[in-house]
Parts: structure tokens; C-alpha cells; sequence
């Protein structure tokens, strides 16, 4: 095991029900450190290069402007083995699906107009996080 970084994205329906402070809590209650911490306001360049594997599915216009419905707050979270730990913590990708404890399980759920709000994103590799940390906090 060894020390890692990670990227926790709490979307813009996880900002707007004010589960920051939540999502945070359960991170340091593991004992993780936040290394950086900040509101973003998505453009297309960057959730583009983000979901790069899906610019072309048909989806990609939905999940753009749901992105960008509000901020999002960007986390950058250090610790040992925590890019499975963190993503584990997330739950499954559909909130209706997300085990009871996870975040999405407790935070999100369905919609009936069918879009997939799920509340946060986590890197689900080390080699993603490093890509997704250089999309959202280039300064660093």
C-alpha cells in the first residue's frame, strides 16, 4: 500500500442539498487529509476533458449541463490506499442502486426526469486521479 491522491468532485445537486460538510466529515472520519479545497464553476473544456471517454455518447449534452446546473467543489484527498477507499466510499454509480452508507446511498436518489444526479465523483484509479487533479486545480 502506498501513499496516494485522489479527486473528490461533490456535484452541483451535492452542493445545492449542502452535503459538502457531510462528504468531508465521512473523509476525515477515515482519517484521510483534504490537501486542497475549492467552489468551480465547470466549463465545457474541462468536463470535456474529464469524461473524455463518453464526449461522443449521446448522453454527453445531459451530463453537461447537469455539471453545470451549479458549482461544484473540487477536493483533493491524501492518504494511504485512498483512491479504492474513497471510491468505495462513493457507492454504486446509481444512487438507486448505492448500498445504505455510502454516500450516494444516503445522499442521492432518482429523478423522474432520468437524469443521473449521483451526488459525487471520485478517481477510480491512481493514474485517473492524477489526470482528473491536472483538470481541476492546474495551479497545483
Amino acid at each position: 500500500m502506498s501513499e496516494q491522491r485522489t479527486l473528490v468532485l461533490v456535484k452541483p445537486d451535492g452542493v445545492k442539498a449542502q452535503h459538502i460538510g457531510d462528504i468531508i466529515a465521512r473523509i476525515e472520519h477515515k482519517g484521510y487529509k483534504i490537501e486542497a479545497l475549492k467552489m468551480i464553476n465547470a466549463t465545457k473544456e474541462q468536463l470535456a476533458k474529464h469524461y473524455q471517454d463518453k464526449v461522443n455518447a449521446p448522453f454527453f449534452p445531459e451530463l453537461v449541463s447537469y455539471m453545470q446546473e451549479g458549482p461544484i467543489a473540487g477536493i483533493i484527498v491524501a492518504g494511504t490506499n485512498v483512491v479504492p477507499i474513497i471510491h468505495k466510499m462513493a457507492g454504486a454509480t446509481n444512487p438507486g442502486e448505492a448500498d445504505w452508507g455510502t454516500v450516494r446511498g444516503d445522499f442521492g436518489r432518482e429523478w423522474p426526469d432520468g437524469n443521473l444526479r449521483n451526488v459525487i465523483h471520485t478517481s477510480d484509479s491512481p493514474s485517473e486521479a492524477d489526470r482528473e487533479i491536472e483538470i481541476w486545480f492546474p495551479e497545483l
